[in-house]
């Protein structure tokens, strides 16, 4: 082999590396009842140049007494969104609704989703919506009822010329063959929520890199059979356990108060006596653990999963907008974790 030769084969990998498209569309998730956006998150979105906002408009819930799906947490969108803003309306859908097993039930089920929709999205001139997004845990006993459903919503006008993606769990990556993969135009993946929450102890259930390699291996989101937009979290909770047994989440405890808590470690928490707060009576005794996702552990998140990416440009989507979030990490902590995808 001549030298030429050498040289050639020794430039392959750096061209490859430069020809893989490393765009990203940067975005957040939206995810309060009523829209309205503070200084602090509109200053967020234009210094950090996000190009979307993907918006819950609803949950679809399952009432007992009537044995029916129903809507409810129905977003106020109070202000215009942003004309420089590709919206994405979403849709959280509880698990349960799938119970129902009459066959003209993902149909209906689909009207009324997409009529709700449409109301909805009344004030949001269409030519900022190219995509739509439905969030459902699906299991496989409810797994042909949601896919049903998501096929049923593509025949209804609202979602003609508009991308159809749905919500992927860390779960449905690994096991794709039992957990099946939803007729949709492409997937985001939720890069949270990874870890056991009612299992006490020190770890993180949100985020962290061991449960994160478990799931994904070495190549299960680049041979994933959608093209899958990611989400990081941003967001963090208080997780209360009594006699060892999950009681309950909270938030913005205040577990550097030393007369109420005890620091046990570097996440855990011990209630020096009862008190009552945010309408929950934590006792003497009770152990709290503070999960976060700090700017560091999302580095580490977002370089592993860069490497599995798939050839495509994607979504890069912080979970989610909101000023006390805001103030815990800086914008070049978030640049910073936006520049490993690009």
């Amino acid at each position: 082999m001549n030298v030429r030769t050498l040289l050639l084969w020794s430039l392959l990998p750096l061209c490859m590396a430069c020809s893989r498209p490393r765009e990203v569309h940067r975005a957040f998730y939206f995810w309060k009842q009523k829209y309205t956006l503070s200084p602090a998150e509109k200053s967020a979105l234009e210094k950090l140049h996000a190009s979307r906002l993907y918006v819950k408009c609803f949950d679809v819930a399952w009432n007992t007494a009537d044995r029916t799906a129903v809507p409810v947490a129905i977003s106020d969108f109070k202000e215009p969104f942003p004309d420089s803003l590709e919206i994405v309306p979403v849709v959280f859908l509880m698990n349960e609704i799938w119970q129902q097993k009459d066959t003209g039930w993902a149909r209906l089920m689909a009207e009324r989703t997409a009529s709700l929709l449409e109301k909805q999205c009344g004030q949001i001139p269409p030519r900022q919506i190219r995509e739509i997004q439905l969030d459902c845990d699906w299991t496989r006993t409810s797994r042909d009822q949601y896919f049903s459903f998501l096929q049923q919503l593509r025949r209804q006008p609202f979602f003609a010329n508009r991308q159809l993606s749905a919500t992927i769990r860390m779960h449905q990556v690994k096991y794709t063959r039992s957990s099946g993969v939803p007729p949709v135009d492409k997937g985001l993946l939720m890069c949270y929520n990874m870890g056991d929450l009612r299992k006490p102890g020190d770890h993180n259930s949100i985020l962290n890199m061991e449960a994160l390699r478990a799931y994904t291996g070495s190549d299960r989101i680049s041979n994933y059979p959608l093209s899958l937009d990611l989400a990081l979290p941003l967001f963090e909770w208080d997780v209360l356990f009594r006699n060892k047994k999950y009681i309950g989440l909270l938030r913005q405890l205040p577990l550097n108060n030393t007369a109420l808590f005890r620091e046990n470690g570097e996440h855990t928490y011990t209630a020096l006596r009862d008190t009552a707060l945010q309408n929950v009576l934590i006792r003497r005794g009770d152990v709290v653990r503070r999960e976060s996702c700090p700017p560091e552990l999302l580095q580490k998140a977002a370089r592993h999963l860069d490497r599995q990416r798939q050839p495509h440009k994607p979504a890069i989507i912080f979970y989610h907008l909101d000023p006390i979030i805001l103030q815990k990490y800086s914008l070049h902590d978030l640049e910073t974790i936006y520049h490993n995808f690009e």
